[in-house]
């Protein structure tokens, strides 16, 4: 019964996350997140707290050095007045609840199926829900903003990946991968095809001899015949977000209204530069620093990075630069060599869409972290172990 509860509140925590908007708007109101966080804390607090003891490789004592220093500046800013203790309690809570959570966690391929399940639904209910406007092709999924929906369908198929690796069934990757491209069309983000571009390059890089290899199997050959004989059928021109994205294409709006708002956000960072002006207190700051005509609707700084320099000041931003480098640069070449590549790309993509969108203190932001995290921890528990293995068997030869 425990672990059924145990189990029940980890994929309602992964589903609100990936479907906010869904839970709050459309079925359960506005205080839904937080009972699911609570009853997330009540069934797995314990395992949390285990965490704090559990081995820390030099990833996860970055992420601490970040987390502290983001704190400490945080609760000055709550002295100041900036912000409201609850507020800020509310805003860092959740990161390293989630963080550490998916980072020790024990079943990590159930983790991932309730991740790709909440994904899959997201991509479902888009295909059969109406444009965010009627002005628009765009859609949302069970999240409000399509870039953000455009980051999970782009770290969900790189989990599909890795799942199928593990799972080896055909249906499980021809049908999830087109579902999550297809909808990834009505995203309609410029920013979510710009990283697809950047990580195919990095992935054909990494991977080429592997994909010489696999090419000429028959499963592989199976999916390249479907695949033909589909496109062949269908022409993709027909598609009314194609043909928006191509619109969008042409247009450099978005891009003019971004450049204003991270222009502002430096120009708050320079005069508040220790301290920021507070958690989440961007938007209400950002017209007074804007040099140009910035509209309502672009006052958000659309850039992760920007937000926590504007907001939190120098320290917590340098450090989380530090920790984002240690979790992607360290163990590199152990992962390239694994299926656990597919899930290190995952990551990447989110940090790169993260590049055009304030996911800084998003839950969903430190989930994927927290998947890469897992993976470097594993490494380095296999590394400690065979360390001690060796040594053993040393003694033994010496005695």
């Amino acid at each position: 019964m425990i672990n059924l509860l145990k189990n029940v509140s980890l994929f309602l925590l992964i589903f609100g996350v990936i479907n906010d908007d869904f839970v709050v708007d459309r079925v359960a109101g506005e205080n839904a997140l937080k009972a699911i966080f609570a009853f997330f804390l009540l069934t797995h607090g314990n395992e949390i707290l285990k965490a704090f003891m559990k081995p820390k490789n030099t990833a996860m004592k970055f992420f601490y050095l970040f987390f502290f220093t983001l704190v400490a500046v945080a609760f000055i800013d709550v002295i100041f007045g900036y912000v409201e203790l609850m507020k800020a309690i509310f805003v860092l809570l959740p990161i390293v609840v989630v963080f550490l959570y998916v980072s020790y966690v024990d079943d990590f391929e159930k983790l991932l199926y309730f991740l790709w399940l909440s994904i899959v639904f997201s991509a479902i209910l888009a295909v059969f829900s109406d444009p965010l406007t009627p002005w628009t092709f765009r859609k949302t999924g069970g999240t409000g903003d399509p870039n953000e929906f455009a980051a999970h369908l782009l770290a969900g198929m790189f989990i599909t990946i890795y799942l199928y690796l593990k799972n080896k069934n055909l249906f499980f990757i021809l049908g999830s991968m087109p579902l999550f491209f297809y909808t990834l069309l009505y995203a309609g983000s410029k920013s979510s095809f710009l990283t697809l571009a950047a990580l195919t390059v990095l992935i054909l890089f990494t991977k080429f001899s592997d994909f010489l290899k696999k090419m000429f199997s028959f499963k592989s050959l199976l999916v390249l015949l479907v695949l033909g004989i589909g496109l062949s059928y269908f022409n993709v021109t027909r598609i009314t977000a194609v043909k928006g994205l191509q619109e969008r294409a042409q247009s450099a709006g978005t891009a003019k209204t971004r450049f204003v708002s991270w222009n502002a956000g430096v120009r708050m960072a320079q005069d508040n530069i220790l301290t920021g002006v507070g958690i989440e207190q961007y938007e209400k700051n950002v017209k007074g620093y804007a040099t140009d005509f910035i509209a309502k609707g672009s006052y958000a700084p659309h850039n992760f990075l920007i937000k926590v320099l504007g907001e939190v000041g120098f320290f917590p931003f340098i450090t989380l630069i530090l920790f984002l480098i240690v979790l992607f640069y360290t163990d590199y070449r152990k992962i390239a060599q694994s299926d656990y590549f597919w899930i290190y790309i995952a990551a990447a993509s989110v940090v790169l869409m993260g590049l055009t969108l304030s996911m800084s203190y998003e839950k969903y932001f430190w989930l994927f972290l927290g998947l890469l995290s897992h993976v470097k921890l594993v490494l380095f528990v296999e590394e400690i172990e065979e360390e001690e293995e060796y040594l053993y068997e040393d003694n033994a030869y010496l005695t």
